[in-house]
């Protein structure tokens, strides 16, 4: 297991790998910890954006087997070593392997993103200072009505530019939609 820092080179590994086919917002982040097996990438986390967001992709045959859990406690060890205030997270919260792997580190749950009826997601974080509490105390404004028309607004402004605000590349994100994001509410 290794911290690189994104270049070309890593990219091209990643896609060599097939983890970034899977989960290209990896290709976004500044920074990875990834852990590799006969030179293949096997499994990679990694920070990216503004509000320092994490993704993970490990390669499905090699699922289970505690490597998710190892990367992601070097990515969070290597985020305090930065001394970042805090670090986020978005899943889906019917993926159990992702919901136990970050509970089980730390991630508290700040609010849920009903984005579509595709699309729901919990955002979570780790604060390391109490600059970080603090910031996660006013994302829990997002866990209100009016929060959450808020966000939708902010959502549909900055869409654009998910890729530096939250290192998120994703293919094919809907346009939120903020009558169904507020008919479908629900605070965590």
């Amino acid at each position: 297991m290794r911290v690189v820092n994104i270049n070309q080179a890593i990219i091209e590994k990643l896609q060599k790998s097939g983890i970034s086919n899977l989960m290209k917002s990896l290709e976004s982040c500044e920074w990875l910890v990834i852990e590799e097996k006969d030179g293949k990438i096997i499994g990679a986390a990694g920070i990216g954006g503004f509000f320092r967001f994490s993704s993970i992709q490990i390669i499905k045959e090699f699922q289970g087997k505690g490597i998710g859990k190892k990367i992601q406690k070097e990515l969070i060890g290597e985020s305090k070593s930065k001394k970042y205030s805090f670090i986020m997270v978005l899943f889906n919260p019917d993926n159990l392997s992702s919901v136990n792997l970050h509970t089980s580190l730390g991630y508290k749950k700040i609010f849920r993103l009903k984005y579509s009826e595709k699309h729901i997601n919990d955002v979570c974080g780790i604060s390391f200072n109490k600059s970080g509490e603090l910031f996660f105390q006013l994302l829990k404004i997002f866990n209100t009505k009016i929060g959450t028309i808020f966000l939708g607004c902010i959502l549909k402004i900055f869409k654009p530019f998910f890729r530096q605000l939250l290192g998120y590349n994703e293919k094919n994100l809907p346009e939120p939609n903020i009558s169904w994001m507020l008919k479908n509410f629900e605070k965590i």
